[in-house]
């Protein structure tokens, strides 16, 4: 996948990924709004970077998300992925947690674009970092997820509601483990529903 436009195509100084300066790798206009650093156990760094263009109305700016990755060679640093979210569609945030969802041992980063509202609302992704590539994507209202460490996977927390329940208020969560093989996908290793 591609960058955002106006994203820079790569950075000339040799540091690590906690170091960058965010500011500088952004897309032309915009402004970061987060970072978040990882390292892959053969050395790789990645550092993913939220962004968002300046905007008078909080509640529709254009937003997004770009993975930039160390290289052995010059230039160092490359921005290798993106997700670019127009201000539309009205995401407020972009959040990000790092860890093995696909169970390779490498970073991934399971990331979250809150379009917000009561049901809590946005796109979950899942991205492989080493393989450059998004593996799962989601959106949804009152869901969540977030890493299972055993197995290694996805732990999906989803509300079920009954004909008379109110919005606030679900009778059950369905509780799902999802794990993953790069040939046939995610797979549900087990699931349950707990009264709420």
């Amino acid at each position: 996948m591609g960058v955002p436009e106006g994203t820079p195509p790569s950075f000339a100084q040799d540091v690590d990924a906690a170091e960058l300066p965010a500011d500088e790798l952004v897309p032309h206009g915009t402004t970061p709004t987060d970072l978040w650093p990882a390292i892959s156990p053969d050395g790789t760094q990645f550092a993913l970077i939220a962004f968002a263009a300046p905007s008078d109305d909080p509640f529709r700016q254009s937003r997004g998300l770009l993975v930039w990755r160390r290289f052995d060679d010059t230039p160092p640093w490359r921005a290798v992925f993106g997700l670019s979210d127009p201000a539309d569609v009205g995401v407020l945030a972009v959040h990000a947690l790092i860890g093995d969802a696909t169970g390779d041992g490498s970073p991934d980063a399971i990331t979250f674009e809150d379009t917000g509202g009561s049901g809590a609302c946005g796109t979950w992704r899942v991205l492989d970092l080493m393989a450059n590539t998004d593996v799962f994507k989601r959106k949804t209202c009152d869901m969540t997820i977030d890493l299972s460490p055993d197995p290694v996977g996805l732990v999906v927390r989803e509300a079920i509601f009954e004909e008379e329940d109110a919005h606030c208020c679900p009778s059950n969560t369905k509780v799902s483990v999802l794990t993953f093989d790069a040939a046939s996908g995610w797979t549900v290793y087990w699931s349950t529903e707990q009264p709420t």
